[in-house]
């Protein structure tokens, strides 16, 4: 689905499911036209009351777990940024030809995530090559860090903290590219959608109007709860994906070697 556009899931499951639950609807009227009776309703009503609680929750669920999700990546690129940043500016307690060392370490790895990990990402793929050597390069640099005074002994322990900060956040940020909502979630979703509309195709009202606009705002508030969770669904890949703002901000405040 992530390959398909936003704006076409969107028309599919907000505008064409309520047009064809409307159309299944007037098939069953002119069908069985004794429905409109009602003489069932008391039935039908039972189970479709048990039926859309059961589908409400399910969907609350999917949609609650796509958006957590969806933040949770968005504040491990935070972190990912804020580790950067700690090892540009904590760099400062070294010489100038060390420290910019590490300040360009720190440009190309921002660059290289940008440019070429991010569309990796929303592609599918966990990961870049190039970003991988970006890091191996700048752990042996950290490593090769001058240690001849109290305080840049510190500032090297600092340096390693935030190396570990940054790996560990990256290795999160890459999790999420293959995460999304299970197969069999999506099935019961379809199934449940539909047999949630089917019966509220079947009540018993003398007015068809009426049962119309019943019918189609149902199925629309239902295919935009779909819509939003197939949406966020993989944080990293589609129309609605989270950006690398962060780290694009780390290249534009770093942008001038010192």
């Amino acid at each position: 689905m992530t390959a398909v556009p936003a704006w076409l899931v969107g028309i599919l499951l907000v505008v064409v499911m309520p047009a064809l639950a409307v159309l299944g609807q007037f098939g069953i009227q002119r069908t069985w036209p004794q429905l409109a009776e009602g003489e069932h309703n008391d039935v039908a009503g039972f189970v479709i009351a048990v039926v859309g609680v059961i589908y409400a929750v399910l969907l609350a669920f999917v949609v609650i777990v796509s958006w957590e999700n969806f933040s949770a990546a968005e504040s491990v690129v935070g972190q990912e940024a804020s580790a950067l940043r700690s090892i540009y500016r904590e760099s400062t307690a070294f010489p100038p030809d060390v420290r910019e060392v590490v300040h360009a370490d720190v440009r190309r790895y921002a660059d290289a995530v940008v440019d070429q990990e991010w569309p990796a990402m929303a592609d599918g793929q966990a990961g870049a090559p190039a970003v991988a050597q970006v890091l191996d390069e700048m752990s042996r640099d950290l490593t090769a860090l001058p240690a001849t005074t109290p305080t840049q002994q510190e500032y090297v322990g600092a340096e390693a903290l935030r190396f570990n900060d940054l790996v560990t956040a990256r290795s999160k940020r890459l999790d999420y590219v293959e995460q999304g909502v299970p197969t069999v979630l999506w099935i019961a979703l379809i199934v449940g959608a539909i047999v949630t509309i089917g019966f509220a195709t079947l009540f018993g009202l003398r007015s068809a109007t009426l049962h119309i606009v019943i019918t189609a705002s149902l199925a629309a508030v239902i295919g935009v709860l779909l819509f939003v969770a197939v949406a966020i669904d993989h944080p990293f890949a589609g129309d609605v994906a989270v950006a690398p703002y962060p780290l694009e901000r780390v290249l534009s405040d770093f942008s001038t070697p010192d």
